[in-house]
């Protein structure tokens, strides 16, 4: 169906040099109302939702309407002074001024699963406060929707920390917006880079962060391995989670990596940086070795592989890993004198058993150079949540291959895991400075990618 025929195009309204796209032409055809509360609907419909919340004014319409499709509560988000019981706020800016949005206080119970809803998002202001007012009530946001997009504006990127999904997109508008009070461009509009660091065995206590503290995340998928810590390394904001679990009691398939990697975008993060234990399969990587990832090969049988359910996602995986992250790990690795490799293809295994002899050799006929048991599907996951993931992997032992080689030892591979430790510590924290992008292709392969 074509609604862009159904939305009608006011000029210089609610002021000069906007122009206001209305819906309520599209909601006044039947059978494109219908359309569109089918559409919004559909990423949600083999999910539980426990509540659609609308925002004033347009929003309360489809917030119903959805939630009645869906089975779920309404809840609602008005402009300040319009409920009547006690409230929570925010403030907020959109194309022509500023306002205040606010919540009841109890209209989204602890942990409820929400969808937020609105019928357009320009500078996002609004979407942005209505999720923030969701999120301080405990609430688990599934997905933020809408149905017109203008991302010339910038508003869909400042919501790139959700999963979003809208009906059509305006690229342009055919009016002078220098004549705007308040224009919102996207060159000016950028997100702050903000890295994750997911800490592997041997960094289970990464200590690297100035005026961390620590936060517990909700996510649809459960909570994740560990609190997350937040801080700052050399005035970039960064966030850590242990993969194991900050005393190393979770084995490689009970990673609950979905909820990993949905916490880390939850909070703004952009690129992550992944240790992760490792044993070579070539000679020249010797143990204590970094290798700087650029493949993978996916051994592992027993993990959720995507986020998306009850719909198709097919991310691409050609290159799993960000070449950008990759150089500037590479680089800064020599410039500390850590031996490194500049690529190398990862066996990911199940775990936590090591290879036997036949299927070190195995992998070694592939071409892989080393095995190790995370790098999959944490991968897979940081590129449909559309960030930049880049992992370091430490040579503890050479894999069983190695005929001169006694059979892998948990007590020798720890030994050689605490002086990795050291070294990943100084290499994070010269490569996090130097994080100076945001354009890539990592953050782009998802919006294709979905059925």
């Amino acid at each position: 169906m074509n609604i862009d025929a159904k939305i009608r195009k006011i000029p210089d309204w609610p002021k000069e040099g906007v122009l206001f796209y209305d819906i309520t032409t599209l909601f006044e055809d039947r059978e494109a109302f219908k359309y569109v509360v089918d559409k919004l609907c559909r990423p949600y419909e083999n999910m539980r939702i426990d509540k659609v919340v609308g925002i004033d004014a347009r929003g309360f319409l489809l917030a119903s309407s959805m939630a009645y499709k869906l089975g779920a509560g309404v809840s609602i988000v008005r402009k300040k002074g319009k409920l009547p019981y006690k409230t929570i706020s925010r403030d907020y800016t959109l194309e022509y001024g500023a306002d205040s949005l606010e919540m009841h206080e109890d209209a989204v119970k602890n942990g409820e699963r929400v969808v937020v809803v609105d019928d357009l998002v320009a500078t996002g202001g609004t979407m942005l406060a209505a999720a923030g007012l969701v999120g301080q009530l405990g609430g688990i946001i599934m997905g933020i929707s809408w149905v017109v997009d203008l991302p010339f504006l910038g508003g869909s990127r400042k919501l790139s920390g959700y999963n979003c999904y809208n009906l059509i997109r305006y690229e342009d508008e055919k009016i002078n917006k220098a004549e705007m009070d308040n224009p919102v461009s996207s060159q000016n509009e950028k997100q702050k880079i903000k890295i994750g660091i997911i800490g592997g065995s041997g960094l289970e206590n990464l200590d690297i962060l100035q005026d961390k503290r620590q936060e517990k995340i909700n996510t649809p998928f459960g909570a994740p391995s560990d609190l997350a810590t937040i801080g700052k390394i050399r005035d970039v904001e960064v966030v850590i989670i242990s993969r194991h679990g900050r005393n190393h009691t979770i084995k490689p398939t009970d990673v609950n990596f979905r909820a990993n990697i949905w916490a880390l975008k939850e909070l703004g993060i952009t690129h992550i940086l992944a240790a992760t234990a490792c044993g070579s399969l070539r000679e020249e990587i010797r143990p204590g070795d970094f290798v700087i990832l650029n493949q993978f090969i996916d051994r592992t049988t027993k993990r959720a592989q995507t986020f998306y359910e009850g719909r198709v996602c097919h991310i691409p995986m050609a290159e799993p890993f960000c070449g950008r992250l990759g150089s500037l790990a590479y680089q800064a690795a020599l410039g500390l004198g850590i031996t490194a490799h500049p690529q190398g293809t990862a066996v990911t295994i199940e775990g936590p058993r090591f290879s036997t002899k036949a299927e070190s050799n195995l992998f070694r006929s592939w071409n892989a150079d080393i095995v190790n048991m995370t790098t999959v599907p944490e991968a897979v996951l940081a590129r449909e949540a559309g960030i930049c993931y880049q992992a370091i992997a430490m040579a503890t032992d050479y894999d069983c291959w190695r005929e001169t080689e006694n059979s892998v030892n948990i007590q020798k591979v720890l030994t050689v895991m605490k002086n990795n430790a050291d070294k990943m510590e100084k290499l994070l924290a010269e490569i996090i400075p130097k994080i100076d992008f945001m354009e890539c292709e990592c953050r782009h392969d998802i919006e294709s990618a979905v059925i």
